[in-house]
């Protein structure tokens, strides 16, 4: 009997004990779900809408006045450089108002918010002074210098407000003009996330094609599980991507680095000439690509990229004999360990079709381009 009590006691610990700790359990569960509820985001949905897709907040007033004009020469000028006009960003203008009558539209990815400080009666400065604070805004009223500011997440979660300010029309007009570029790098930051899920999306990368890739020419680039290869010869890989809509090509060379020459626009549009004639050809007879430089502009940029000195030239492709062409970017990258130079060409034949998308796609993947032993910036 005494065998039996004690086994009882023992078993009774046992229940005590862990009933004790699935209390303990219980409490800290709900407190993590307490905590987690009172997270700012928790109760946020996640905001929807396409790259390049801008909604302008401000007052009708303002949409209707000269301020108008402004955002569409900066915002809605032409992106460099199509077949047709695309603009830079598309953009939709709501009112404060418009965004309170129907919830759902503060759901959206990106907001540019356009104030006048010098009138506290308007809407869309109220709302700028609410956010600022009074501090902030204070300071928007007298410091000229003093015009642009960064929200994030305020309705949903990846989300961007951007707030540009004046005190004035004149003043608002000045902040919207000398603060574009950084504005757009801003707002092609937060979609590059986007971006590069449709460039990318559920396929895995064609580690083949990239391995090629760095045995050919010593470079690393991130190339997308749709794109096959087109065309294989001595210094020269044609990968493509087909489907309805567009054809999205991709050529690399490389070449011996020589002086600083061969960074000249004449010398990269030599190169894509080059091969086009010789390569890529259409179903026509005696029909090859090449490079509209008579008629229409061609613009070209200098800049480091993942710790790499990048010639970039935009234009317009055409076929001799034939009547296909689209836009065109080539890269020119120094290779300096090696000793090179490696050329990238991308081009999108996709009639009928607007084909700024297209092109940023392209570029997504000429981003991931580095050489082995060059320290990313």
């Amino acid at each position: 009997m005494h065998l039996i009590s004690e086994l009882s006691q023992s078993i009774m610990n046992i229940r005590i004990k862990n009933i004790f700790i699935l209390l303990i359990l219980v409490l800290v569960l709900a407190s993590c779900r307490q905590q987690s509820s009172n997270h700012p985001l928790a109760n946020k949905p996640t905001a929807f809408g396409r790259i390049n897709e801008v909604v302008i907040i401000t007052d009708q007033s303002i949409s209707e006045s000269a301020i108008s004009d402004t955002v569409a020469a900066y915002f809605e000028a032409s992106y460099p450089i199509l077949t047709a006009d695309e603009p830079i960003f598309d953009i939709r203008y709501m009112t404060p108002e418009d965004l309170i009558a129907k919830p759902l539209r503060k759901e959206l990815r990106t907001y540019v918010l356009l104030a006048d400080v010098s009138d506290t009666t308007l809407s869309a400065t109220r709302l700028l002074r609410s956010d600022l604070g009074e501090e902030k805004f204070r300071r928007a009223q007298t410091d000229l210098t003093f015009n642009t500011s960064i929200g994030k997440e305020k309705w949903a979660k990846d989300q961007i407000i951007i707030y540009i300010f004046g005190n004035g029309r004149d003043q608002l007009a000045n902040a919207i003009r000398t603060n574009f570029p950084n504005i757009a790098k801003r707002i092609n930051l937060h979609d590059s996330k986007n971006l590069t899920a449709t460039v990318y999306g559920l396929q895995e990368d064609n580690i083949t094609l990239s391995k090629l890739i760095l045995d050919s020419f010593g470079m690393n680039i991130k190339i997308p599980g749709l794109y096959q290869m087109a065309m294989n010869k001595p210094n020269f890989l044609w990968l493509r991507m087909d489907n309805k809509e567009v054809n999205q090509s991709i050529v690399i060379r490389k070449f011996p680095y020589k002086n600083k020459n061969q960074f000249a626009m004449d010398s990269l549009i030599q190169m894509r000439n080059s091969y086009g004639k010789e390569f890529i050809r259409t179903g026509s007879e005696d029909a090859y690509m090449s490079t509209n430089i008579i008629d229409l502009p061609t613009f070209e940029y200098t800049y480091i990229q993942n710790g790499i000195y990048t010639k970039e030239v935009r234009g317009i492709w055409e076929t001799v004999n034939d009547f296909m062409g689209g836009p065109f970017v080539s890269y020119l990258k120094h290779n300096e360990a090696q000793g090179e130079i490696v050329f990238i060409d991308v081009f999108v034949f996709a009639p009928g079709n607007e084909k700024r998308d297209f092109v940023q796609q392209l570029d997504c993947i000429v981003k991931t381009a580095s050489f082995p032993g060059v320290v990313k910036n």
